[in-house]
C-alpha cells in the first residue's frame, strides 16, 4: 500500500471488523485466546498486504471473513487439530432480572446446547457459528465458502433441523 488514504481505508476496515473476526477464529479453535489473537493478526497481515487486490465494488466483510476462513483452514491443516468444546462457556453473569435459579438453569440450557452443537458435523458446526455467533448473511456465508446462496440456505436449515432434533431428544431424556 503506498496511498495514505488505502492506508486510513484499510485501518478504518480493521476498527470495524477485528472483533468479529477475533470471535470467529476464538470459537473455532476452542476459545484459545492466544491463538485466537495471533491467527487473528496473521489474518489481518495478509489482509494489508493483498489490500490491493481487494475489489471496491465488493463486500469488505466477506472478503476479511474469506481470509480468515481459509487462514483458519490452513492452520487446521498445518497441526491436524480438532477443535474441542470449552466446557467453560458461559452466558453473562445474571442476566438483568435473572434469579440465581434461573440463571443457573440458563446456563446448563446453553452447555448442553453448545455440548449438541460440537456433536454436529464440522460443516454443519461452521455454517451455525457463522450465520448465528458472527451474524453472517447467507450471501456473505456463500461468498466466503464459494458456494450458491441456496446451498447455504439448505444446508443451515438442516443443521438447525437436526440441533433442534438432537434437543428434543436431550429434553425427552430429561
Amino acid at each position: 500500500m503506498s496511498h495514505p488514504s488505502e492506508t486510513r481505508e484499510f485501518l478504518d476496515y480493521y476498527e470495524e471488523f477485528k472483533n468479529a473476526i477475533f470471535s470467529y477464529l476464538l470459537y473455532r479453535v476452542g476459545y484459545d485466546r492466544a491463538t485466537a489473537e495471533d491467527l487473528t493478526s496473521e489474518v489481518f497481515i495478509k489482509a494489508y498486504e493483498n489490500f490491493h487486490r481487494y475489489d471496491q465494488t465488493r463486500s469488505f466483510k466477506t472478503w476479511i471473513f474469506t481470509i480468515a476462513h481459509n487462514h483458519l483452514i490452513n492452520y487446521v491443516q498445518s497441526r491436524k487439530l480438532t477443535v474441542p468444546l470449552n466446557e467453560d462457556i458461559k452466558t453473562p453473569a445474571n442476566e438483568k432480572g435473572a434469579t440465581f435459579a434461573e440463571q443457573t438453569d440458563h446456563d446448563m440450557q446453553m452447555e448442553q446446547v453448545m455440548q449438541l452443537v460440537s456433536d454436529l458435523p464440522e460443516t454443519q458446526r461452521e455454517l451455525l457459528t457463522m450465520r448465528y455467533v458472527n451474524d453472517l448473511s447467507n450471501s456473505e456465508i456463500a461468498a466466503i465458502l464459494g458456494k450458491d446462496e441456496g446451498a447455504v440456505r439448505t444446508a443451515l436449515s438442516r443443521a438447525v433441523g437436526q440441533l433442534r432434533n438432537k434437543y428434543s431428544t436431550y429434553l425427552s431424556q430429561s
